[in-house]
């Protein structure tokens, strides 16, 4: 399989299941930050707390109606070969949508979904709408634009340098927790921030918020894959639509899915002028979009740490109307409505011979933390 022109042998995608049977409902790609789990909604088999709770429900993201998609970022559930010690394939947030586009061939997923993400997911949305318009008929992109812009991919190379720091000196576990550590300033707010912890007072070795930062550090070190980490977070930093204006447009006028786009105005990691350029880019080549602007105080954790705020603002957006599409055709288990896992080797749908999908939960190989930021 090539990507983004580099060759991927031996891949094998995987992602999970929830709700009504493939071929039976509408669609619905559910796809958040870097340390989104697959489990947007949780996931009791295996322990994994939701992410995302605000947006499950009849009048949002409702399994009794739709089929949710959700897929695992490679490392973290896909891979292919190499994958843990050959070098790092230099892929964008574009190739990230590919990948997707694979899976779903390989699972037998011929229906236009409704693509959801935010922050890296939604990037990745912007990217599959354009790549794949026939497979995409309405984007959510929150938090999210049509690059990343200079700040934000200062403070992620730093983020990278530290981990490779990490590991070159056989550390890795300190240069992760440092790399979240610093990634936490960029995902909250300068207001929360001000005002949630206290000062270094008199009798105190660290600020109040050192103990903030140490807690999310350790938890990110101890679960989440370096190289999946060092993957993802370089792909926000190559993504691209074009080399000149004319060009980003040019591909812009692929899209055809209805897109809502939502900014955060106090978020450091995508600022909302972002939001603003890529409302703007989509009108100009006459795609059918708005842009909602969610006040929050959690800057770019609002759409985790402000959910019930976002929720609301979808419903006003009228997002999740219930819709009817075409089916596509796969076995699925309709026993139950536990997620089920789907993998797809070499975009070749793996299932077993001649019975339905088990309903078992297969962890991925490792879980972010629950509300985790991106």
């Amino acid at each position: 399989m090539v990507v983004e022109g580099h060759a991927l042998a031996n891949v094998l995608l995987a992602g999970y299941v929830l709700g009504a049977p493939l071929g039976t409902a509408p669609v619905v790609i559910v796809v958040g930050g870097i340390t989104a789990s697959p489990f947007p909604f949780g996931d009791a088999a295996s322990g994994t707390e939701p992410w995302w709770p605000a947006l499950a429900g009849p009048d949002l993201i409702d399994p009794a109606r739709v089929t949710v998609l959700c897929p695992c970022w490679p490392g973290n559930g896909s891979t292919w070969q190499g994958f843990d010690d050959a070098p790092i394939p230099a892929l964008s947030a574009l190739g990230l949508a590919d990948l997707i586009a694979a899976w779903l061939d390989g699972i037998g997923c011929a229906t236009p979904a409704t693509y959801i993400g935010a922050s890296l997911g939604g990037l990745v949305g912007i990217a599959f709408a354009v790549r794949h318009p026939e497979r995409c008929t309405r984007l959510v992109t929150i938090s999210a634009g049509l690059r990343p812009d200079g700040w934000g991919t200062a403070t992620r190379h730093l983020q990278r340098e530290l981990v490779k720091d990490g590991l070159r000196t056989g550390d890795v576990a300190t240069g992760m927790a440092r790399a979240r550590q610093l990634g936490m300033l960029t995902y909250r707010g300068r207001d929360e921030l001000d005002t949630r912890f206290g000062v270094l007072e008199a009798g105190l070795a660290v600020p109040p918020v050192a103990a903030y930062l140490d807690h999310h550090g350790a938890r990110f070190a101890a679960k989440f894959p370096v190289r999946t980490f060092l993957l993802l977070s370089d792909a926000i930093d190559r993504c691209r639509f074009g080399t000149d204006p004319a060009a980003v447009r040019a591909e812009l006028a692929r899209v055809t899915a209805e897109v809502v786009v939502v900014g955060v105005p106090g978020d450091l990691l995508f600022p909302y002028h972002l939001q603003n350029e890529l409302y703007r880019e989509l009108q100009a080549v006459g795609a059918a979009c708005s842009l909602w602007k969610l006040d929050s105080e959690f800057g770019h954790d609002a759409f985790l740490a402000d959910q019930d705020r976002l929720a609301l603002l979808l419903r006003d957006a009228g997002v999740f109307v219930q819709t009817t599409g075409a089916a596509s055709s796969v076995a699925a288990c309709s026993s139950c409505s536990r997620a089920r896992p789907w993998r797809a080797r070499n975009a070749t749908a793996w299932r077993s011979r001649s019975r339905a999908w088990p309903c078992a939960i297969r962890r991925s190989r490792a879980a972010p933390s629950p509300r985790g930021s991106p």
